[in-house]
């Protein structure tokens, strides 16, 4: 195993995020109150003791019996108030709490008010442009005027081509004028494909502000473009049909791109109980990674590491045309059974909603907030397996896997039939989603991918929801893949997409130098849900979905 990079983190929520101080301090306040009651418990009880006359009777002489007296005296008088003083000091350890989720809360909600706005009056603004007479007159001529003059283009190069003009002036210059206009194109295509991936990578890195883009201007904007007032974006109401944030957003791309073909058919308000059609079948991996009915010779036992269940994750969409569901039924000590279901990632780049499940349609009805077709094959995956409502189980998904298994944590009828009490995601947008109370959850992302900023926010600081970003070192990321016997083509095309900071094997990476330096977030997560992480395996199942 190669040694991981060097780590940069940035860990949100968990047990040492803000949310958890806060409930510290709620915590220690209600500490301080109870020691109130009880100390002035304690002082009644020394008041009626030392009003008793039977206890001054017991002094040894009348001077002592005196001087009993003006010592209780003294206590009472410094005793005095003491109850209600601890009882201030825990009332200001709310206040302060209670005051800094306010004034977080009200800074959020400013923020969201100046952008959604600002953005709604542009697309006002720019809708009243483009649809001006003046515009329209403007732009009309100037699309029939462009394509006269490339027609005309066009005609003139066929004619000179096919009266030999260009192969004359080879002859003469010897400069190949078909070559050269090719050249010309790619050279053209070259710089807008360059500046594309640029753009992507910056949005990447500056994920503050592409999250504002996503959760507030865009969707502001469209719902300005579209004749939405900006007040009616604040309403508590939209029954779904205004893009007030990145999830209504996506449901309006959905909507707006399927009469064209694209992503199924969708509709702008889908029905809440409507179920894509999916068949999901049981299927032997064959390579190893299990066999429907029992556990394969690799892994006859359950992940004994974070990485390891990393690796399980990622073989799942890791080189297949359609990703497949795993469960693994492990057998506690305890006598208890428990499964860990891995959600593959996507593994179809296509618009298109064709017959492999884990594609770009299921990325959008499943960032929409709508049932997809993934879920149904988690679903029947899990009821297939063999899972019990009592059994514990973790949920394990890197990019859409992630993204699904999140979601599937917001219906209340998948919660009641399934016992989820721990997620792990890799790269994955799931700010939409947070967990409920009760389900232990950490994300790993990096700070350079752009695919988790897609939903448009920061994930939750929650005490139940840790987050490890992780700031790429791309030249400790080189060594990494250098060290696993990569070329260095190869390590130099891994880092030219526009989305580089996604790929798996740089999350390998990641997830190696985690492991390898001991981060405590991560070692402390795998602690407290060490049950999932050793005994032998009862039992594995692969499913694969397919749309009809």
């Amino acid at each position: 195993m190669s040694a991981g990079p060097a780590q940069d983190v940035t860990v949100t929520g968990g047990s040492g995020g803000t949310t958890a101080r806060l409930d510290d301090m709620r915590a220690g306040a209600d500490v301080l109150s109870a020691r109130a009651e009880e100390f002035e418990a304690v002082l009644v009880t020394l008041a009626r003791a030392e009003a008793d006359a039977t206890v001054l009777a017991l002094a040894a002489s009348p001077v002592t019996g005196a001087a009993l007296e003006v010592a209780c005296a003294r206590f009472f008088a410094r005793s005095a108030g003491a109850g209600l003083r601890i009882r201030g000091i825990a009332s200001a350890l709310r206040g302060c709490a209670d005051a800094y989720e306010s004034a977080d809360a009200l800074i959020a909600a400013s923020f969201a008010l100046v952008l959604d706005t600002a953005a709604n009056v542009a697309g006002h603004m720019v809708r009243a442009v483009v649809f001006h007479p003046v515009t329209m007159l403007v732009v009309g001529s100037a699309a029939v005027q462009g394509l006269v003059v490339g027609t005309g283009v066009v005609h003139v190069w066929n004619a000179a081509k096919d009266a030999g003009v260009l192969e004359h002036i080879e002859q003469v210059t010897g400069i190949d004028v078909d070559e050269v206009a090719e050249h010309g194109a790619e050279a053209v295509l070259g710089v807008l494909a360059d500046g594309a991936v640029w753009v992507v990578q910056g949005a990447g890195e500056h994920s503050e502000l592409t999250g504002a883009a996503m959760e507030h201007v865009l969707p502001g904007f469209v719902a300005g473009f579209v004749g939405v007032p900006p007040g009616l974006v604040f309403t508590p109401a939209d029954w779904g049909a205004i893009p007030r944030d990145s999830q209504t957003l996506t449901g309006f791309v959905l909507a707006g791109l399927s009469p064209f073909g694209f992503f199924g058919d969708q509709s702008l308000l889908p029905d809440p109980q409507h179920r894509p059609p999916v068949d999901v079948r049981e299927v032997d991996d064959g390579d190893g990674h299990g066999r429907p009915g029992g556990a394969s010779a690799g892994h006859a036992h359950a992940p004994g590491s974070v990485r390891a269940l990393w690796e399980r994750q990622w073989a799942q969409s890791r080189g297949r045309d359609n990703g497949r569901v795993r469960v693994e039924q492990i057998e506690g000590a305890d006598g208890r059974r428990r499964h860990i279901v891995y959600v593959p990632a996507t593994t179809q780049n296509t618009l298109r909603a064709g017959r492999e499940t884990t594609d770009h349609t299921t990325n959008l009805e499943t960032a929409s907030g709508r049932r997809s077709a993934q879920h149904e094959v988690v679903r029947t995956a899990i009821e297939e397996a063999g899972v019990e409502p009592e059994d514990e189980v973790m949920l394990v998904g890197y990019s859409q896997g992630g993204l699904v298994a999140a979601s599937l944590l917001a219906d209340e009828e998948f919660r009641q039939r399934v016992n989820v009490t721990t997620v792990f995601t890799v790269g994955s947008p799931v700010s939409d989603f947070a967990p409920p109370d009760g389900v232990d959850m950490l994300s790993i992302e990096h700070e350079q991918d752009l695919v988790p900023d897609l939903d448009g926010a920061r994930n939750a600081d929650t005490a139940d929801w840790a987050t490890l970003t992780v700031d790429l070192d791309e030249a400790e990321q080189r060594e990494a893949l250098a060290g696993k016997g990569w070329s260095q083509e190869r390590i130099d095309a891994a880092f030219d997409g526009p989305v580089y900071a996604h790929g798996g094997e740089l999350y390998d990476n990641t997830l190696t130098g985690l492991e390898e330096s001991g981060h405590p977030e991560l070692a402390q997560w795998q602690e407290r849900n060490s049950r999932f992480f050793d005994g032998p395996l009862g039992s594995t199942h692969s499913f694969e979905g397919t749309r009809p």
